[in-house]
């Protein structure tokens, strides 16, 4: 009897911290969690937004993106905008998408100019800020610089941790309650099941998120340690003969994209960083057989100037840490398998913030209390370090 009293003592207690943890900090965890699930289709919704970001229909006798079609979409970028220099070009994914760049002006804010990755011709172009940029920056940072509010938001990786552990060690009889919906017996009763359904169904996801959320946190503990993850890009002393605003000619560009396509075997590029400065190089990023590596795993650095493959990074030469690091994002948002993927992630995000929901009303139905309490009060400075900041965000877009 002395044990078992001790052992419902010892529940009650945990039941206490995950009704506590999950109403106080409740919040925060759930403007993390909605704008986490609703990045994971954000690029979605801004082609349903923007014209410019949907290509054309795909030419059956068109098998894959060659060296000729990138110069030919870098040549129209050029001739489109010869005021602006591009920065990046690179593949948004499915071919429903066009292909992105991102251009500089001298008089004007950047812009994003898209271009048809079957007619290589430009779409037009459209503002940084999109609801991608929106809510990837309010998900990631809250609109703070990265620090603090990296930290903060993967910081709340491990008050997950404690809900999920507290939670499953407080759920009775765990197999009726994955099949359990009480649609009759009152508020409460339906809310405590379909919180504990949508709990148990993805602890997958969760676990998932937690593990990723704390990898976030060490990569970036080690960044300001002075130990990034990732080796630094070489740089060579000074790019001579460049041709023009754009740094390169069409020809020069094809010209270093097939140098690096045959610098690693079997692998795909998706992205081409073009040089800022005199003493950066050109970084060809793709992805070859494991779509669960980020699109930036594959690496090849090449000197504009000369086209000598200066650097090559791949799985086979890759440090432990910066191999691990690639797997974070596609894990995270999901969009290693296209929208099949990303619509998987968004379901399950969308029942994992459902959780904060119905945890909250949970525990108001118990206490019927409408007075915020210390510890929500002491969340409060979160929001407003990310209101103060929201300001300086927008002007860097607008």
């Amino acid at each position: 009897m002395a044990d078992k009293a001790r052992q419902r003592k010892r529940l009650r207690k945990l039941y206490d911290l995950h009704a506590w943890v999950g109403f106080q900090l409740a919040a925060v965890m759930f403007v993390i969690l909605a704008t986490g699930t609703i990045a994971t289709i954000s690029n979605e919704l801004d082609w349903l937004i923007f014209d410019e970001m949907r290509a054309s229909q795909k030419p059956e006798e068109i098998k894959e993106q060659t060296a000729a079609s990138w110069r030919n979409m870098y040549a129209s970028i050029a001739e489109r905008y010869p005021e602006g220099r591009i920065i990046t070009l690179g593949t948004m994914g499915s071919d429903y998408f066009t292909y992105r760049a991102r251009v500089t002006f001298e008089a004007k804010s950047d812009r994003y100019v898209h271009v048809d990755r079957w007619t290589h011709e430009v779409t037009g172009d459209i503002p940084l800020l999109t609801i991608q940029r929106f809510f990837r920056d309010l998900h990631r940072y809250l609109f703070m610089p990265a620090m603090p509010g990296l930290p903060i938001v993967t910081a709340f990786a491990f008050i997950l941790l404690i809900s999920v552990y507290t939670g499953l060690k407080t759920t009775r009889n765990w197999k009726v309650a994955l099949w359990r919906l009480r649609v009759v017996q009152g508020t409460r009763v339906f809310l405590s099941d379909l919180h504990k359904v949508f709990g148990l169904w993805g602890l997958w996801f969760t676990a998932l998120i937690i593990i990723t959320g704390i990898w976030y946190l060490y990569e970036f503990s080690a960044r300001v340690a002075g130990a990034s993850l990732e080796p630094p890009a070489p740089k060579v002393e000074h790019i001579t003969a460049l041709e023009n605003i754009n740094m390169l000619s069409a020809k020069r560009f094809e010209s270093a994209f097939e140098k690096a396509e045959h610098a690693i075997p079997n692998w795909t590029i998706t992205t081409i960083q073009l040089p800022r400065a005199d003493n950066v190089v050109l970084r060809f990023q793709g992805m070859s057989t494991n779509p669960l590596l980020r699109d930036r795993a594959h690496k090849v650095y090449i000197n504009a100037t000369t086209l000598e493959v200066l650097a090559i990074q791949q799985p086979k030469n890759m440090a432990w840490g910066n191999y691990l690091n690639e797997y974070a994002d596609p894990l995270h948002f999901g969009y290693f398998a296209g929208i099949t993927s990303k619509l998987i992630w968004f379901v399950f995000g969308f029942a994992l913030t459902g959780l904060s929901f119905t945890g909250v009303m949970m525990t108001y139905k118990r206490t019927k209390s409408k007075s915020i309490t210390s510890a929500q009060l002491a969340t409060l400075p979160i929001f407003c370090l990310s209101a103060f900041y929201f300001y300086f965000w927008l002007a860097r877009y607008t």
